[in-house]
């Protein structure tokens, strides 16, 4: 009887025991799901060696403890990227994400072989994603001592047309991306090149003031624009977005000219603000990317291949700081044949992106990886 005893308080204790250890694992496992209270997952928004999406927005906390929430819907490339439908957009899961953006540096000492220049940087997101071109001109601006808005550059001063796009004799003609913003800065389009930012930043020095030259040096050796930098003259300039490499996208001709123009991806403008050359590297103000470095020769071949467009402002009265050695050496792009229309039309805005293009373009500056 005893043994019986014994053994049931055996079984019970044992029970008793296996009934606390199931709890015990239970509540250690809804410990481990939680977070503790201070501590936030961060993850980069620029994710270097890789072309993932980025999600529907980026939280981006800028150096000046400024925050900056971007909307990136359908973003997985440059301003390149095919275009999401607002329906679409609203079924995306929103995730936040956080990366401090260096909008400034501060270098104490320079050498023979370094130059960098400090500036502002200004951020194109969220009101234009895809006016590189004219944020950049906004940072060459308030440098020189304006108070320009980026918004109000691109609404006020940028010559912007939709293409007018037309077919005559098989081929697409649209007005050129050398003289127009081809799109709307504030929502969708393809660019610009230095002639019509040029434009712009002569309409604005003249409505505020003049006292400034604005000088077109597209065609420029490389070592022109360093030759400025030294000169403490910094360049808007023209390469790719995160220095990747451009990709053909579109022909058309121009409605001025006829001659024909070849569009790649992935272009963006920024402003050259210094170079070291001990480290083979160049510092840029990046609308998108704020003050980011680059491998000096993989700028200079994106700078070849975007037509050497640059352009500086220099005050009056001081003469040109450098002898510009213009080689007219324009990046020769390869041909592509587009698809003919069967019959003469004209188009508007509302053809825009035409029958050629199976995806809309967006620009060049829409978020890619970082690729120094």
């Amino acid at each position: 009887m005893n043994e019986l005893i014994t053994r049931l308080a055996v079984i019970t204790v044992c029970v008793i025991v296996l009934a606390a250890a199931v709890i015990f694992i239970i509540a250690g496992r809804g410990r481990d799901n939680s977070v503790p209270d201070g501590e936030s997952v961060s993850e980069s928004l620029f994710s270097e060696g890789t072309e993932e999406a980025l999600p529907a927005t980026v939280s981006v906390t800028l150096s000046e403890s400024r925050t900056v929430t971007v909307s990136t819907t359908g973003t997985s490339g440059t301003e390149t990227s095919p275009e999401v439908e607002d329906a679409e957009a609203s079924d995306t899961d929103v995730t936040s994400v956080s990366r401090t953006i260096i909008t400034s540096r501060v270098r104490k000492e320079y050498d023979n072989n370094s130059v960098y220049i400090d500036m502002e940087n200004i951020l194109q997101l969220p009101e234009l994603p895809v006016g590189c071109e004219i944020t950049a001109l906004t940072i060459l601006l308030r440098h020189c001592g304006f108070n320009a808005d980026k918004t109000d550059l691109a609404r006020n001063y940028l010559p912007v047309s939709w293409g007018n796009a037309r077919y005559e004799d098989g081929k697409t003609y649209k007005d050129s991306f050398f003289d127009y913003f081809i799109g709307d800065p504030f929502s969708r389009g393809y660019g610009c090149f230095a002639p019509a930012i040029e434009k712009a930043a002569n309409s604005y020095i003249a409505d505020h003031g003049g006292g400034f030259t604005v000088k077109n040096i597209s065609g420029s050796h490389p070592d022109v624009l360093y030759d400025y930098l030294a000169a403490d003259v910094p360049v808007l300039c023209w390469a790719t977005d995160g220095m990747i490499e451009p990709e053909f996208y579109e022909t058309w001709y121009d409605n001025a000219t006829g001659e024909q123009l070849d569009w790649y991806l992935n272009e963006h403008c920024f402003v050259l603000a210094g170079f070291n050359m001990s480290a083979d590297l160049v510092t840029l103000n990046d609308p998108m990317k704020g003050i980011i470095d680059y491998n000096i020769n993989r700028f200079e071949t994106r700078y070849d291949q975007m037509h050497r467009q640059a352009i500086v402002i220099i005050p009056d009265g001081t003469g040109s700081p450098v002898t510009t050695r213009s080689e007219n050496a324009e990046t020769q792009v390869p041909e592509t044949q587009v698809s003919e229309p069967d019959a003469v039309t004209e188009t508007s805005e509302d053809d825009f992106w035409n029958s050629n293009a199976e995806e809309t373009i967006w620009g060049a500056e829409e978020l890619t990886k970082v690729d120094q």
